[in-house]
């Protein structure tokens, strides 16, 4: 996936959020959301893809 992201680092779909896209990781079941630039690439988080985006918040 690495190797992937390198090559190909618009590879991931856009979300909503300007400049994060987001790459689904076979065969496991994870979405890695990051920001590539022309010199780097940022991991802005990895999330189990069968979980809501709510219950990832950290319990009270």
């Amino acid at each position: 996936m690495a190797a992937l992201l390198l090559e190909h680092p618009q590879a991931g779909h856009p979300t909503s959020k300007s400049g994060i896209r987001r790459m689904i990781v076979y065969p496991y079941p994870y979405l890695i959301f990051y920001r590539a630039s022309e010199t780097e690439i940022v991991i802005h988080g990895v999330r189990h893809s069968a979980r809501r985006p709510s219950s990832s918040k950290p319990a009270s």
